[in-house]
């Protein structure tokens, strides 16, 4: 029998770019991935790989893990490069991966992994770089990647021009989205587990195409001929052999008109994968069985026309009325789902936190927000219950976030989960507040944690966010017109400033040392916002230049100066009316005790920007008792098992050193790590420590030590005492 002239093989992920230094066709489409399918690529690989890791596990179990097989790629060779004919969006995704591993490798001072990885991501001769991924645009594109394996958090060196590739755009966007969606989880002593993984068993198969032409002619076909049918189509196909003939043309004809709203709408909205991920979304929304036995989920994320087949009794599709009643539902609520995709896209006052949801990446928003819809509902009534529930979820995520609790699309699934069938069955507004009030009550977390709050390596993007709601609050509440949009992305480009310059000897009195400086002048009570031009003109002047500048800026900019409630009527009825007008005390000089005061305002200010009554929610009565807190991932000991077994005690001081300083923290009853220079909790070791060394990743377990026996010992050492006595 003859051989096949055109060969495959499978390769992992260290073979992938061990043996080639990828280059890119003429005929190849641009690097189009979206948040969504990067977010998606690292959640499978993250899930993967956390369903089988334990901290107890040797080197060699890890090497025996189940592997993940990431799909094919289809290339040819010549000039010494092997040329990507397709699957460059992974591999160009996967090579921002690795050097980002590269970046949280490098902040746990893992010297050799990350040296290992350097070597998979670019070589270097005559002092430059050549990346094993490049394009046409390679000067664009080597300049940023230059800029990310260089500095990933501050690019330096790197400017976006207005008329840069979209190719490279589409890269910087995606580097600056990978640090948010890398769960909290690996970035501590999972990491280099979570690496030794991804190289060894995460598997692609390459086939090799005989030559560029051969490889233009697979391109074609595996892109352009014998398309299979998809999961739409085949529920299209099942919906409609069980409707009458007599309607089946207008219901065809409301059915296109879906497709090509969803269609059009998908190229404003990438992220929600239209038409498949409306479908999904609507089955989820509308039918699906969401509790913790069910799989009603996974099934409909695997093939949604399977999951109507195994269903369609219960779904009432066994009948013409039903099968009818189902297509109209469909294709009515198609038309809303739209509106709500640009409002993710597009700023609309009266959806503005679905808006800042589409800003954080909370694209499972859309499924939450199609179980309040109804085809009865007005568009006033429709957008009016939207608005609370995404208000809700924005809610959510601040509150999180300022309580330094990981916020990835699977940590809010949970609460989306559970709350759509309570949604699915409120049919006005008012139903909808009191579900959300009672929700609300519910709610472990508030904004206590924010007095301590402060921008680190990993959430400047919730920084610039919390900085800008504060902002058009306090300017729309004097002057009205402004709305937050206008200072989150709005055309005046506005960033964060330091109000206390990066002038350590500045400050001495007051501070001992440059790491406390450095945690005092990242506190969120020693930032502000303004425009990108007004910021770069002062940012190392002292601050009673400084302050000339702000009092000429936003109000809330300009509350630090002495003279800002001369003549100034809206500013003190503002006062007056919020009841702050002791907390809005002006600064004409800025310590440490004016930070905390600004910390504390701050505080103020995001609980009256989030207040449950404010946002329409209707709080109980009777405060409802919090529930239990959801049970957290568990890979074997913790802290809490550690202070039960008496091998430490609650309030015992841990320490770790960075650049030869020790930094201290209190381990509190229930196992929170509070860092002492900042007063600030944490709810895992690897958090603390990156937080007090601005680092993206620590290996918590390894890094902070507590006096015992007389030696400094590291918490990893207790931890091993309790497993020996029998834990987990």
């Amino acid at each position: 029998m003859a051989e096949s002239p055109i060969h495959g093989e499978g390769v992992t992920v260290r073979t992938l770019f061990e043996r080639n230094s990828f280059a890119l066709d003429y005929y190849q489409r641009e690097y189009t991935w979206t948040r969504h399918e990067v977010g998606t690529l690292i959640d499978d690989l993250s899930q993967r790989f956390l369903s089988q890791w334990n901290p107890l596990h040797e080197r060699d179990e890890v090497s025996r893990y189940v592997p993940y097989f990431l799909g094919p790629y289809v290339y040819h060779e010549g000039e010494g490069r092997t040329f990507l004919v397709d699957g460059q969006q992974r591999v160009t995704t996967l090579h921002l991966v690795l050097i980002y591993l590269r970046q949280l490798l490098l902040d746990q001072e893992k010297w050799i992994y990350a040296d290992e990885l350097e070597g998979l991501t670019y070589t270097a001769r005559h002092g430059r770089r050549s990346f094993k991924v490049g394009s046409t645009e390679e000067l664009a594109r080597a300049q940023l990647l230059n800029a990310l394996v260089t500095d990933w958090n501050g690019l330096k060196g790197f400017t976006m021009p207005e008329d840069i590739h979209v190719s490279v755009r589409n890269l910087h966007d995606r580097s600056r989205e990978i640090d948010g969606e890398f769960p909290e989880e690996l970035r501590g002593e999972a990491l280099v587990p979570f690496v030794r993984w991804l190289l060894d068993r995460v598997c692609l198969v390459g086939i090799r195409a005989l030559d560029q032409e051969n490889g233009r002619e697979i391109f074609v076909s595996m892109n352009d001929r014998g398309l299979r049918l998809s999961h739409v189509d085949l529920l299209k196909g099942h919906l409609f052999r069980r409707v009458d003939p007599q309607t089946r043309e207008r219901l065809g004809r409301s059915w296109a008109d879906m497709l090509a709203r969803l269609t059009t709408a998908e190229a404003d909205s990438p992220e929600a994968n239209t038409p498949s991920a409306y479908v999904r979304s609507f089955l989820l929304a509308q039918y699906a069985h969401l509790d913790a036995a069910s799989t009603d989920a996974a099934d409909i994320g695997r093939a949604v026309h399977e999951w109507i087949l195994r269903n369609e009794v219960q779904l009432g599709l066994d009948r013409p009325a039903g099968a009818r009643e189902f297509i109209h539902r469909l294709t009515h609520l198609s038309e809303r789902y739209c509106l709500l995709l640009r409002a993710g896209q597009e700023f609309r006052p009266d959806l503005a936190a679905v808006y800042f949801n589409g800003y954080h990446g909370i694209d499972n928003q859309f499924t939450l927000l199609l179980s309040v819809a109804s085809p009865e509902d007005s568009d006033q009534v429709f957008v009016q219950k939207c608005s609370m529930v995404s208000t809700f979820l924005d809610l959510v995520y601040v509150r999180r976030c300022v309580n330094n609790l990981p916020v990835q699309r699977r940590d809010l699934d949970e609460i989306v989960h559970r709350l759509i069938p309570v949604l699915r069955i409120c049919r006005t507004v008012d139903d909808v507040a009191t579900v959300l009030g009672r929700e609300t009550s519910l709610l472990e977390h508030d904004f206590r944690e924010l007095t301590s709050f402060g921008l680190r390596a990993n959430n400047r993007r919730l920084v610039r966010y919390l900085l800008s709601r504060m902002t058009a609050h306090v300017q729309h509440a004097c002057e009205g017109g402004e709305h937050e949009y206008e200072f989150l992305r709005g055309a005046r480009d506005y960033e964060i400033e330091h109000i206390w310059a990066n002038r350590f000897e500045r400050h001495k009195d007051s501070v001992k040392t440059t790491a406390e400086f450095y945690l005092r002048r990242n506190r969120l009570g020693a930032l502000l916002l303004l425009p990108k031009s007004v910021n770069a003109s002062f940012r190392d002047d002292p601050y009673e230049r400084k302050i000339e500048h702000y009092y000429a800026e936003n109000r809330l900019a300009a509350s630090l100066h002495p003279k800002s409630r001369l003549r100034n009527t809206p500013f003190t009825h503002y006062l007056r009316d919020s009841g702050l007008d002791k907390a809005f005390q002006p600064c004409p000089e800025f310590g440490v005790r004016e930070i905390e005061r600004r910390q504390q305002l701050y505080r103020l200010l995001c609980e009256e920007i989030w207040s449950p009554s404010r946002l329409g929610f209707r709080l109980p009565v009777i405060e409802l008792p919090p529930e239990p807190p959801s049970a957290r991932r568990h890979y074997g000991v913790e802290l809490l098992d550690l202070i039960r077994e008496g091998l430490i005690s609650p309030n015992s001081k841990i320490f770790r050193t960075v650049r030869g300083e020790i930094h201290f923290a209190t381990v509190e009853e229930g196992g929170t790590i509070r860092v002492e220079a900042t007063g600030q909790a944490y709810h895992s070791l690897s958090a603390a420590g990156a937080a007090v060394a601005g680092t993206k990743a620590c290996a918590g377990w390894d890094v902070w030590r507590i006096e015992h026996g007389g030696a400094a010992v590291p918490l990893k050492r207790l931890r091993e005492e309790a497993i020996n006595r029998g834990l987990p």
